[in-house]
């Protein structure tokens, strides 16, 4: 907050629900920051306003919708913001490939295709049939568990 001259506040992405990767929306409210914006699942928008001009941040319409271009099978995009990412994708992947279920692998390689994507969370979005799922990073066994628990429903 120190270098905050010539700027209008600060906005953070968060989630109604206790998420991983996702600092508690609790945390922002207790120091003065206020929902601006919602996105499906559980992404919520929070800014701390430094100036009251200005108007509020808010989601793109694709982060709105919550889907990608892919409406088959599994899609993974993510960028190299963790250095474990690409790994776990070539694990999780691979799950898919005993399973023979259809699935694409797409690296960000711009802040501008961050900033399309079907979700607010920049770094990691899994698809399935266009669908977002999830932001999570997930072991082997538990992106196993729903897989099959997708295919249950399926």
């Amino acid at each position: 907050m120190q270098n905050k001259k010539n700027m209008q506040g600060i906005a953070v992405v968060t989630s109604s629900k206790v998420k991983p990767f996702l600092t508690d929306r609790k945390f922002y409210a207790k120091h003065g920051f206020k929902t601006v914006d919602t996105a499906p699942p559980y992404f919520e928008l929070m800014i701390y306003k430094l100036k009251e001009e200005g108007e509020d941040p808010q989601f793109n319409a694709n982060a709105k919708q919550g889907c990608c271009a892919n409406k088959k099978g599994f899609t993974f995009i993510y960028a190299n913001q963790c250095p474990f990412v690409e790994e776990y994708i070539g694990k999780i992947a691979g799950i898919l490939d005993g399973k023979k279920i259809y699935y694409e692998v797409k690296k960000l390689g711009s802040c501008a295709e961050a900033q399309q994507l079907g979700s607010p969370f920049g770094t990691l979005g899994i698809y399935y049939n266009g669908k977002f799922l999830t932001h999570e990073l997930m072991t082997e066994k538990k992106f196993e568990s729903l897989v099959d628990k997708i295919q249950s429903a399926d």
